[in-house]
């Protein structure tokens, strides 16, 4: 299981290393009070590695005294990311490309260096070719940072959504909303309050979004929270996937609930959560999958890949 902490500890370096924040600012971007931001800071100070004959301490960071004084970051000469297992290296890239899309433009750029770094350790170690290239944004940075800020703030906004009427024709929609949260991955959705009712808007599909100065209430937040956990249509099953023994890569890199064997096949089940993860999964591994249960989840993946193919790249319209 990859380490939290150790993680962290990149992203505050790779901050560190573009940024000269305060120590408050440092330590609310990272969701810590100030003191517990020291801590993390001193634990990278004291990073010794033993050497021939003496001590390196790679890692330099300046410090404040108070909260308000500025983190400098004087020296990181460890050129690399702390060791990670391949499991670890593509959990991490994945759940990395699985936010790229919903979050603020500033944290999707220190996304995408952390991304680089971890992509590069990859390649010098030799498992360039496990990991894939980075996903396109198709949400500007206007719109992103425009919802991060309102549902930082809990502010309401005033959104302009595109839609398809009875003919198909496109045309657009004004409503007023209280942004809650948006749904990670390759379809991310905005789950918000309308008039205090459950609605969800696709990401893809919003032009444009005006902060107000009218707020909401925390009660509403936990609400609608609650409301679109309790809906959401797949919240977890077993699934058994057949495949060649070229899938064997799956095994090495994912936490499957079992392995077994059966005619010269792969029997994997794994427990998973989210319908395109599987179906991500499932493209990857190409031509090795020979069969998936239960039936219903392959017929659905199946109608929905069959959807995307008769669309083409464009969609409905035109590139």
């Amino acid at each position: 299981m990859a380490d939290l902490s150790l993680s962290r500890k990149i992203a505050i370096l790779s901050h560190l290393d573009s940024h000269t924040p305060t120590l408050r600012q440092l330590a609310r971007r990272f969701e810590k009070t100030p003191a517990q931001m020291r801590k993390e800071l001193l634990e990278l100070f004291v990073l010794e590695i033993p050497l021939a004959g003496y001590v390196d301490t790679p890692i330099d960071v300046s410090i404040p005294d108070d909260a308000d004084g500025e983190v400098r970051l004087i020296a990181n000469t460890t050129a690399v990311s702390p060791s990670l297992t391949l499991a670890e290296l593509i959990t991490l890239v994945a759940l990395i490309d699985d936010l790229f899309g919903v979050v603020d433009s500033e944290t999707r750029a220190n996304l995408a260096r952390l991304r680089e770094r971890l992509t590069a350790g990859a390649k010098e170690a030799g498992y360039g070719s496990a990991l894939w290239p980075a996903p396109s944004v198709n949400l500007s940075n206007r719109i992103s940072d425009a919802l991060n800020e309102a549902m930082k703030s809990r502010r309401l906004i005033r959104m302009r959504y595109l839609k398809a009427g009875e003919d198909l024709h496109v045309f657009d929609e004004d409503v007023t909303l209280a942004p809650i949260t948006i749904t990670t991955g390759a379809r991310a959705l905005l789950v918000a309050a309308k008039a205090d009712q459950l609605r969800t808007y696709r990401l893809d599909r919003v032009a444009e979004v005006t902060v107000l100065d009218q707020t909401f209430s925390k009660a509403l937040e936990e609400d609608i929270r609650a409301r679109f956990s309790a809906q959401s249509p797949f919240a977890g099953q077993q699934v058994t996937i057949r495949a060649t023994p070229a899938a064997r890569w799956v095994v090495e890199t994912l936490p499957i609930d079992e392995l077994t064997e059966s005619d010269g096949l792969l029997v994997i089940r794994l427990t998973v959560s989210s319908i395109a993860w599987l179906r991500t999964l499932l493209i990857r591994m190409g031509e090795s999958v020979v069969a998936v249960e239960p039936a219903h989840l392959a017929e659905l993946i199946s109608s929905q890949a069959r959807t995307y193919k008769e669309a083409g790249p464009c969609g409905s319209g035109s590139c």
